[in-house]
């Protein structure tokens, strides 16, 4: 409960710093101040803060706000992109762990079935399931650094 209080009286001095206090809030923070001396001591830090910045201004260009925002548009599809690429090397791993359990478990079985050669079951498996989907498990978490390199925009991630 004093730690919230303590913020707001400097949220208070903050604001009048900036001259955007109001009277009420002037005369509450000299009344807080006088009795607690850890707001006083944050009330001479800000105001020394704000006496070294001796009139230092800038002004912000007309576009400012729109380049913020470009930016934050483009770092949200950015991360937008990246989930795509976690959630498909997810299902590539699950392709090459089921297959490998299929090429185990069923693989035998399926070879007794049909009469083939356990070792051509086997192959069958690695060359149409496990390899592919390894292959993408490997190959998706490359892609969007490729696609940023091929951007000319650096590493995406």
């Amino acid at each position: 409960m004093a730690a919230e209080r303590h913020l707001d009286f400097e949220q208070r001095i903050d604001r009048g710093l900036a001259g955007a206090g109001t009277v009420e809030e002037k005369r509450a923070v000299e009344e807080h101040v006088a009795e607690c001396s850890a707001c006083a001591e944050y009330l001479s830090v800000s105001r020394r803060a704000v006496a070294g910045l001796k009139g230092f201004s800038f002004e912000a260009g007309p576009g400012l706000n729109a380049r913020v925002m470009a930016a934050v548009r483009e770092r949200a599809e950015q991360m937008d992109a990246r989930r795509r690429w976690v959630r498909l090397s997810a299902v590539a791993l699950l392709l090459t762990v089921l297959g490998t359990v299929v090429d185990l478990q069923v693989g035998r079985w399926a070879a007794g079935f049909f009469g083939l050669p356990s070792m051509a079951v086997h192959h069958g498996l690695m060359a149409l399931w496990i390899v592919p989907s390894f292959g993408l498990l490997v190959l998706f978490p490359l892609l969007p650094l490729l696609a940023a390199k091929g951007n000319g925009k650096g590493r995406s991630i």
